[in-house]
């Protein structure tokens, strides 16, 4: 995970990576701020598209990647809570199963600029 190295982006938005950066089928995380500003952002690629949701479980608001970067279930289909199993759909976080199932991840705003991926203003 990226432990708040993204840089700052003059016109706005913080740089977070480059659609390569980001494995096909894959996701990335990122952690800005510091004690309990801390908080997470995490994108999940399918093709030239790209999610971008709070690394925050609706149900006990503890980071859903089980390991750094490990955002999806085996089959790559769905967010995975690492904390109790509970699944989410990648293109808009409905929580399909699990303690929170009807709730929602929180989605991040994102901007794209050719290849490098933005965090809006925050």
């Amino acid at each position: 995970m990226n432990d708040g190295a993204a840089a700052e982006c003059g016109s706005g938005g913080r740089f977070l990576c480059r659609l390569a950066d980001i494995a096909e089928g894959g996701g990335k995380g990122f952690w800005f701020g510091e004690d309990t500003a801390r908080f997470g952002v995490f994108l999940i690629r399918k093709g030239d598209t790209v999610w971008a949701y709070a690394n925050s479980c609706p149900h006990r608001f503890t980071p859903l990647d089980w390991l750094p970067d490990r955002f999806l279930d085996r089959g790559g289909r769905h967010i995975l809570c690492a904390t109790h199993g509970a699944l989410f759909r990648i293109a808009d976080g409905f929580c399909l199963s699990g303690p929170c199932a009807g709730a929602h991840l929180r989605p991040v705003e994102i901007v794209h600029r050719g290849a490098e991926i933005f965090l809006a203003e925050i």
